[in-house]
């Protein structure tokens, strides 16, 4: 099994406005890529004394093995969620997965 792992940055809109549209809009584009065995988001919440998060989440794109993987990255519906990402202002960064550890 094969890992990427992406953080979402905020942008101008507000927490729950980001993770709406993450959720309603972006998902169903990410979710055509080929190949893809998994797909979870991590929603982040407000941090102590309501203070606003950096980001608004974290997912996980999961894929048979390398092959898959490389296919969906240089596929036009990975494109697509690219560019559907930038319109809406937030950066995302992104990293394959060597190997999770579990530690508990």
């Amino acid at each position: 099994m094969i890992k990427m792992a992406i953080t979402l940055f905020r942008n101008n809109e507000t927490l729950e406005e980001q993770q709406r549209w993450w959720l309603e809009d972006h998902a169903p584009i990410a979710r055509r890529m080929p190949g893809l065995r998994g797909y979870v988001i991590n929603l982040a919440n407000k941090g102590e004394n309501g203070a606003e998060p950096d980001i608004c989440g974290t997912d996980e794109l999961l894929f048979d093995d390398w092959e898959a993987a490389q296919r969906a990255y240089n596929s036009a519906e990975w494109q697509e969620a690219r560019a559907h990402t930038q319109a809406s202002g937030a950066k995302a960064v992104r990293a394959w997965v060597r190997e999770t550890v579990q530690i508990i």
